[in-house]
């Protein structure tokens, strides 16, 4: 099974005028979105399922993320990809579907302590820019820290 965390793309600033949850991704954003999905295709055959924490900016990812590459399922949204989400309710997700290639937009800090505690025993200090993509792969059922971390793909083209 891989499991590839993406972080999603650029979003709207924090304001007093809208939630958090209705912060969406900015124009550049869907366009670096788009141009990284279509990048990924080049280590990425296919993907069976798509999951997203249930904020706005997560699931217009992950709708662009499901047109590039052409994902039939529909997008679910995951409450364990939300910021405090548990790395054993993830896998226990994925490990429910029995799925091959899944991917899982959600946010930082988070994901990165989700690739810690997916492919290794020890926390490392990752920072991850938005549209920032990891594969985890595992040797059949998945397991908190028996995963391979096989790539972790910065975002192209970021602003300096």
């Amino acid at each position: 099974m891989n499991i590839y965390l993406i972080r999603h793309g650029e979003a709207e600033k924090s304001s007093p005028d809208k939630s958090d949850e209705e912060r969406e991704l900015t124009f550049d954003g869907i366009q670096e979105v788009e141009k990284c999905s279509h990048l990924w295709k080049q280590h990425i055959y296919k993907l069976d399922l798509i999951f997203s924490s249930p904020l706005k900016r997560a699931i217009q990812t992950a709708e662009i993320i499901k047109k590039v590459f052409n994902v039939h399922n529909e997008v679910m949204k995951e409450a364990s990809l939300l910021n405090d989400g548990s790395t054993t309710d993830i896998l226990n997700v994925v490990s429910a579907y029995g799925a091959e290639e899944i991917a899982m937009v959600g946010h930082q800090p988070d994901l990165a302590h989700h690739i810690c505690r997916m492919s290794g025993k020890t926390e490392i200090n990752l920072k991850l820019p938005p549209a920032t993509i990891a594969k985890i792969s595992f040797k059949g059922r998945p397991v908190i820290g028996e995963g391979k971390l096989e790539f972790l793909i910065p975002p192209i083209n970021k602003k300096g």
